[in-house]
Parts: structure tokens; sequence; C-alpha cells
């Protein structure tokens, strides 16, 4: 059973809600808070059945911003891991198409750091905030 990659889509938005309720988030974005209107990011699905997603964010400099990590807190296959690695690879060639030569991440899921560290991420900063005001 192959895992594939693929664009965010508009069909995807409550797929991606009911992932930020299962993991307790106490701060859904608005779409317009994402790229592209919440469609600007991946998702990776094993027979068509969502596992996980990233949201890139593209800069007018070399840095492509990968945010708002995602997954389905119930997927337990072996493959989990596997599938973000490929949802990595993904966003790295997402980057290269727009130019970029950074991948820049944040977020503080410690095993998942741990991935991008085994993929060449270097961490930067440590116990950070994030602040956020509407306009």
């Amino acid at each position: 059973m192959k895992l594939t990659v693929r664009r965010l889509t508009d069909n995807d938005w409550e797929t991606l809600v009911s992932w930020w309720k299962q993991w307790d988030f106490n701060f859904v974005p608005a779409k317009e808070f994402l790229p592209d209107n919440g469609t600007g990011g991946l998702i990776v699905e094993k027979e068509n059945i969502p596992i996980a997603s990233i949201f890139i964010y593209t800069t007018n400099s070399g840095v492509c911003a990968l945010g708002w990590t995602l997954s389905d807190k119930n997927y337990k296959q072996k493959d989990r891991k596997e599938a973000m690695v490929l949802l990595n690879m993904a966003c790295e060639n997402v980057c290269k198409k727009h130019g970029g030569k950074f991948l820049f991440y944040w977020g503080n899921n410690k095993k998942y750091n741990n991935t991008l560290e085994e993929l060449g991420f270097v961490e930067g900063d440590k116990d950070y905030s994030h602040l956020i005001k509407r306009i």
C-alpha cells in the first residue's frame, strides 16, 4: 500500500479542522491566516485516506517556512514516520520549485523535531511562543 502526497484542496478543510480538534489545539487558524487561503500545503495519504498535512509559506527570500503540521491522531500504522518523512521531502521539492534554498520549520513536537533533525534540519531557538494578533 503506497503513500502519496498531493496539494491541499478546499475539500480537505474539514479534515484539517478535525485534526486540530483531535490534538486539542486551542487555536484553529482562519483560512486567510494560511497560505493560499488554506490550500497552500501538502497532504500525505494512503489509499486515499489522509494521514498528515503541512502548510508551506513561500517568501520573497530564499526561505520557505513550514508550519501547522497536522496528522490524524488515530492513525497508528507502522508507516506513520515514513509518511512524515515523505511529506517533508515533498516540501523540499516545492520549496526548490519556488527558488527556495532553505526550509524553516516552527513547532515544538519533540518527536517530529527529531525526525526533522534526521532529515538535516538544525535546531535554532528553544522554548518559544507564538503570539498572534488579528487586525
